[in-house]
């Protein structure tokens, strides 16, 4: 078997799943670890994802991983003890052994969805997470590491996952959003394929539409 351009990890959620259409658009050959097969995907193009597995990954030169733990939105300011741990263990554990083995392997890119606002040491126990997955990621040397790092995203979802919090915060998002300008236009919500096109756009090293969207770091 020959390398992929992609190995994407969470091709069934928003992002992910957008990023998919734009691999799929350009022709690019990929690979996809799944919880559950996706129906209209070939079957030989697609992982049921396991801890084990984790062990077979498949010569790729670019790694995408979308993946998160399922928050409602007040658990983006507040989370009880049992939260931060489910919460930790994929945005942080399991991101971080996923790309150790990917880079075992010689994976050359990594890009990763994390979120804006995301700082070390921040009260906020969401972006302290986010800013340590993507320290981690760093000082694991890739040959380039992209973190794209959106607002609010927007997008098709599962009408069972949306809580009315969300529905609010995308209803306020159109009203304030006229006003977030200049340093403050990372904090608008935004379109899931946007960022799906823009990490592409970065990693094929093609023009950046808003170039505050995706973090590029070369070694």
């Amino acid at each position: 078997m020959g390398m992929n351009d992609y190995l994407i990890f969470g091709a069934s959620g928003l992002t992910g799943n957008n990023f998919l259409k734009e691999v799929k658009d350009k022709s690019g050959s990929y690979h996809l670890f799944v919880r559950s097969l996706i129906e209209d995907e070939e079957a030989d193009k697609q992982t049921i994802f396991c801890q084990e597995n984790i062990e077979e990954l498949p010569l790729s030169k670019n790694l995408i991983i979308c993946l998160g733990y399922p928050l409602v939105f007040q658990e983006l300011i507040w989370m009880n003890e049992e939260t931060k741990r489910a919460f930790k263990e994929v945005d942080l554990e399991l991101v971080l052994e996923i790309a150790r083995k990917a880079k075992d392997i010689g994976v050359q890119n990594i890009a990763v969805i994390s979120a804006v606002g995301s700082r070390l040491n921040s009260l906020n126990y969401y972006l302290n997470i986010k800013a340590e997955m993507e320290q981690k990621i760093l000082d694991l040397k890739f040959e380039r590491t992209f973190f794209a790092k959106p607002g609010h995203l927007l997008g098709s979802r599962d009408d069972s996952r949306i809580d009315n919090w969300v529905r609010f915060i995308e209803f306020l998002g159109m009203i304030y959003g006229y006003f977030l300008v200049g340093p403050l236009k990372k904090y608008r919500n935004i379109e899931a394929r946007e960022v799906a096109k823009e990490l592409f756009n970065a990693i094929n090293d093609n023009e950046i539409a808003s170039n505050y969207l995706v973090e590029v770091n070369e070694r």
